[in-house]
């Protein structure tokens, strides 16, 4: 299993309007049969500002197939790519006791 992190940083004070893109993103994807994912960020708690994340949990990584894409996460994506000043997607490899033992570790 994996997790998978989108890491958006924003322009100052643009944070909840790229989450509200953000969530609307993830959820067509849902629609299409992706894991829920949870989005967040760190305005108003200690931690680097500006950033948003979204986060999931998947089986397999696989390359998206463009054409089954929604139209409608293109124009999302577009909207919130204006108030954003990076954008990063980081894979995690999730430790689970089973993939321990097969390397050795129970």
């Amino acid at each position: 299993m994996y997790l998978v992190r989108r890491v958006c940083k924003t322009k100052p004070g643009k944070a909840w309007e790229v989450a509200g893109y953000l969530s609307k993103i993830c959820q067509a994807y849902e629609k299409g049969g992706r894991a829920k994912a949870q989005v967040y960020h760190t305005t108003g708690v200690p931690g680097e500002q500006n950033v948003v994340y979204a986060q999931w949990v998947q089986e397999r990584i696989e390359p998206t197939v463009l054409k089954t894409v929604p139209k409608s996460i293109y124009e999302d994506d577009a909207k919130m790519q204006e108030l954003l000043t990076g954008y990063e997607i980081e894979f995690y490899t999730l430790v689970t006791p089973q993939k321990l033992k097969e390397r050795g570790f129970s």
